[in-house]
């Protein structure tokens, strides 16, 4: 069992579809963590300029926290 499965993962390296498989997995996986790490720096910015706006309005801001 252990020796089919070395030959099918050779055998899936060897083949072009897979690597490229792989190799866009790799940049949709890269794309995914700079998206999520600009949310993470910029998201706090952006609660506090919309929660001023939203203060500036006259309304209550909202924001989900505090019931």
């Amino acid at each position: 069992m252990n020796n089919r499965l070395s030959v099918e993962v050779k055998r899936f390296l060897r083949e072009e579809e897979g690597t490229e498989v792989v190799e866009w997995a790799l940049v949709a996986g890269l794309v995914i963590a700079v998206g999520a790490a600009i949310f993470a720096t910029i998201g706090g910015h952006v609660q506090t300029h919309l929660t001023n706006l939203a203060n500036m309005l006259g309304g209550g801001g909202g924001g989900g926290e505090g019931g």
